[in-house]
């Protein structure tokens, strides 16, 4: 038996004795019911009582995320050009026909734009410093819904650079993914420009994210403190966990305020 059971034994012992009779020593748990759950009203008021600690370290957590994201995170731009995926096959009249082929060769150049042959060639006419796999993050290509348009989206830390990076992507894939798909040149939709403002980060998001994280964090803190603290603080304490009710409390002389008011002494002892 270590030095924590064997007090809490004699507190047990002592609880007992003070009510007229014997307890069988067993470790408390504040906590717990008889049917090993958790009160949550008593877990509820807990965190309820250092509300104070919890606002202090939201407004922490949402200072240091802000300032994180302020100073650490460069800004980012985005530049969007668009191609327009049809064809047409009779004297410069689009039918039907060429509409439906336009709608099926949509994905097709959606996944082959980001081919390493496309992304050689856009790192060549630019002289870019950097790998495929890197110009491949930085690029994003999407189809809006029920048409035959690519948005080319790049995203980078200057905003001339993702404007050239988006039109010379369109410029190479018109003139590479044709021939080697056997159809006809897409139509360029759209142009990239220079971004005049930046994309992100979002300072409001990163500032809730850290405010939510300082809470949590302390509400954890406070909830840990709570399971693991097995004192008995009030004669309520000790009938409810005991289901005994003492026959006197014995004030504590060291706790007499100076206006003459009795505190009580806690049952049992701090961990």
């Amino acid at each position: 038996m270590n030095l924590r059971e064997r007090q809490q034994e004699n507190t047990a012992h002592d609880i007992g004795v003070m009510a007229g009779g014997q307890l069988s020593a067993q470790p408390v748990r504040r906590e717990i019911n008889d049917d090993g759950e958790i009160d949550l009203a008593e877990l509820f008021f807990a965190l309820l009582d250092k509300l104070h600690y919890i606002i202090f370290f939201l407004l922490l957590g949402a200072i240091i995320m802000n300032a994180y994201s302020f100073f650490h995170i460069a800004p980012t731009y985005q530049s969007i050009a668009k191609m327009y995926i049809v064809s047409a096959s009779d004297d410069s009249v689009v039918n039907l026909s060429d509409l439906n082929i336009g709608t099926s060769l949509t994905a097709d150049y959606e996944e082959l734009m980001l081919s390493y042959p496309v992304l050689d060639q856009v790192i060549e006419e630019l002289g870019l410093e950097m790998t495929y796999s890197q110009l491949a993050q930085m690029i994003k290509i999407t189809n809006p819904s029920d048409t035959r348009i690519l948005e080319v989206t790049v995203t980078s830390t200057d905003p001339e650079l993702s404007r050239d990076i988006a039109n010379t992507m369109v410029s190479v894939s018109i003139n590479y993914l044709p021939k080697t798909m056997s159809t006809e040149e897409p139509n360029i939709a759209q142009d990239a420009r220079a971004a005049l403002a930046k994309s992100g980060p979002s300072y409001t998001k990163y500032t809730l994210m850290g405010a939510m994280l300082g809470a949590l964090l302390c509400c954890a803190f406070i909830i840990m403190r709570y399971l693991m603290d097995d004192t008995l603080r009030t004669a309520e304490d000790v009938e409810k966990y005991f289901g005994i009710v003492p026959l006197t409390e014995i004030p504590d002389i060291a706790m007499i305020g100076t206006s003459g008011n009795k505190k009580k002494k806690h049952f049992g002892r701090k961990n």
